[in-house]
């Protein structure tokens, strides 16, 4: 984004746009070299550099003068769905990112997705000398598939079938106070008992439901939302 918000001033340039702002570049930056080969001296100003940057990226979407986003003229939003690419929508996608899920939740989640958690597993392949089992049970190597879904600690978790949102928000909750506990394990040497922690995960998913608009939802739902005893009524 704001890379994009940067391809503005590009664009600017590119198009001669009649500002005070452009003409100074032209007269002090460019100085008649057209701006699809200017190259900025090395002592130039950072923030000068850094739009440069920007333009040498944006270049492929520019034919002459004119951006050649879908014949659409320039426009912040246009030129960040142009930067971000057409990238198919991954399958975690409606698991992770719903309404249902607690925003630090989700992160963690995304973590695990794309398996960027540093796990003892991946800090030794690092080079780090360290022992790699799981703080939790000492059992076995700790990798993410292992903390989260073969752990003692985690087995000791119970559930039951639940709509799409309100399974991740419990399933990625349950994730990040796992994660939490391993860490907190790693630090001070102490583990919380399973029952509380499913306690605040419970306190968790049912304050993201308080934030949710009941008057359009199905009463059905509220019901179903009832019996798993996760309704929060609103003053």
């Amino acid at each position: 984004m704001n890379k994009a918000m940067v391809g503005r001033l590009v664009n600017w340039i590119a198009e001669q746009k009649n500002t005070i702002w452009v003409n100074w570049v032209q007269q002090n930056y460019l100085k008649g070299t057209d701006w699809k080969d200017y190259t900025p001296s090395a002592n130039s100003n950072w923030v000068w550099r850094r739009i440069c940057r920007v333009k040498q990226e944006l270049l492929p979407g520019y034919t002459n003068r004119q951006w050649d986003m879908q014949g659409k003229e320039f426009s912040t939003a246009g030129c960040y769905e142009w930067l971000k690419g057409s990238n198919p929508k991954v399958p975690w996608a409606r698991l992770i990112w719903n309404g249902w899920v607690v925003p630090k939740h989700q992160f963690l989640g995304w973590l695990f997705a794309h398996g960027a958690l540093r796990t003892n597993d991946r800090v030794v392949q690092f080079g780090m000398d360290i022992d790699d089992s799981c703080f939790l049970c000492a059992q076995a190597t700790e990798g993410a598939n292992h903390l989260f879904f073969e752990c003692a600690y985690s087995k000791q978790r119970t559930g039951t079938k639940m709509q799409v949102g309100v399974q991740a928000a419990v399933v990625w909750g349950a994730m990040y106070h796992i994660w939490h506990e391993r860490n907190k394990c790693r630090v001070e040497g102490v583990i919380t008992r399973t029952g509380k922690c499913s306690e605040q995960i419970i306190e968790d998913v049912k304050a993201r439901i308080r934030g949710q608009d009941f008057q359009h939802m199905p009463k059905a739902q509220i019901n179903w939302l009832r019996q798993k005893n996760l309704y929060v009524m609103v003053a």
